[in-house]
């Protein structure tokens, strides 16, 4: 699992100018220059000099993961230098987390944050914490530790973050009213990482609670404002799956007027909903813009088609379906 995941990506700390050898060491590192790096390694280390900064220079362009941890174990018997001792903690918690090994997570986060009451990384580590309590089923300790960690980080990126957290522990405690006020809010917020979260989150438990027009709504949001998310391929694999629950007597509904149409879109912004009805046009069907408001919001459906009863609807959907790859949605109207 992940067996070739390289553990320097993503490192941000810069230390001073000094142009020693392990600092230049560091910098090619950062600066992704693998090769160079290497070569100045194998010409600066020797049996003599296999110290603990050299064991973590290894370990970040090592490819190997198990290998990488393997040297940052080894680095932190060492004496590795203050200066990357942190660092150090922090990328072993990474590999441990990715490799689900949470027993070592464990250790490696409470070894840091005895060492370091206030360091670089304990926004991150905390939540490391917080995730250590929850799989092992301490969800009222992960709630405390998430409600101190919100104390402290009550603004920006970070608040958003321990939000989503304190949502997912709520979620596992019953306590869903709150989690959905919470993560409805979290929508309304003009960005941040939080948002996308808080989308596939609400989209996963309307699909839970059978509310399928609402896990569709959420999943078309999240595709339109965020088409990289990573819950996107979930999200239709569970939506994929949704029962189709035809009716056989359509006498009534006729009667009364209603009609069923495809629902294909959901968008914040008028240009891409008239986008959307162009694309479906070419069917023939009447393509509708209507208009729907969640959380304060106000947003643009796109409609497909008129149909008298639900499986003439049904089995448009899955002609639309097949031809875009998406998952769609019949609704009455």
């Amino acid at each position: 699992m992940k067996k070739f995941i390289t553990l320097f990506i993503g490192i941000i700390l810069l230390f001073g100018t000094a142009k020693s050898a392990e600092s230049t060491i560091y910098e090619l590192i950062v600066r992704g220059e693998l090769a160079a790096a290497e070569d100045s390694l194998s010409r600066y280390a020797s049996a003599a000099t296999r110290d603990g900064d050299i064991l973590f220079f290894q370990a970040l362009i090592e490819p190997n993961a198990a290998e990488s941890a393997r040297l940052m174990e080894a680095a932190l018997k060492a004496s590795v230098s203050i200066r990357y001792r942190q660092e150090l903690f922090y990328r072993l918690a990474q590999y441990y987390l990715v490799t689900d090994q949470f027993k070592q997570l464990a250790r490696v986060v409470n070894e840091y944050r005895t060492y370091w009451e206030s360091g670089e990384f304990d926004r991150e580590m905390t939540r490391l914490s917080i995730l250590v309590d929850e799989e092992a089923g301490r969800r009222e300790s992960a709630l405390r530790q998430v409600d101190r960690y919100l104390v402290e980080y009550s603004d920006g990126e970070p608040s958003q973050w321990g939000r989503i957290d304190k949502a997912r522990l709520m979620f596992a405690q019953k306590k869903r009213i709150g989690a959905i006020e919470m993560l409805r809010a979290l929508t309304r917020e003009q960005r941040g990482p939080g948002i996308p979260q808080a989308l596939y989150l609400l989209a996963i438990d309307a699909y839970e609670r059978e509310r399928y027009d609402d896990a569709v709504f959420y999943y078309n949001i999240l595709r339109e404002a965020y088409p990289q998310s990573v819950g996107l391929d979930v999200l239709i694999d569970r939506l994929g799956s949704i029962p189709d629950k035809a009716r056989s007597d359509n006498t009534a509904e006729q009667l009364t007027g209603t009609y069923y149409s495809v629902k294909v879109g959901v968008f914040s912004e008028g240009d891409n909903a008239r986008r959307q009805r162009d694309l479906f046009e070419k069917y023939g069907k009447t393509v509708d813009i209507g208009s729907k408001t969640i959380s304060g919001k106000s947003y643009h459906v796109v409609y497909v088609g008129r149909f008298s009863t639900y499986n003439d609807a049904l089995q448009f959907k899955t002609t639309l379906e097949a031809n875009h790859g998406e998952v769609y949605q019949v609704v009455a109207r």
